[in-house]
């Protein structure tokens, strides 16, 4: 933080909004994957076996993106893509 810079300023507001998404990305991502699932369970006529699979996927992923994404603002923004 600079001197210019008061205690809440934008980089702190950046940090409390990269956080907040937090509670987002995992239900999220296994609505994406079970939603997927169900659409192709639906096409293909074997309901639950895509639906827990990809919701499975899903979860997964939600947890790798918020691991990424903590270890990116607790690393100062490294590798940032914004």
């Amino acid at each position: 933080m600079s001197e210019d810079e008061p205690p809440g300023g934008p980089d702190s507001r950046r940090f409390f909004g990269d956080v907040l998404t937090f509670g987002w990305v995992l239900p999220a991502a296994i609505a994406a994957g079970a939603g997927l699932g169900y659409l192709g369970d639906r096409v293909l006529g074997i309901f639950p076996v895509l639906t827990a699979t990809l919701g499975a996927l899903g979860f997964a992923a939600g947890l790798r993106q918020i691991y990424r994404e903590s270890g990116m603002l607790v690393g100062g923004g490294k590798g940032r893509r914004d």
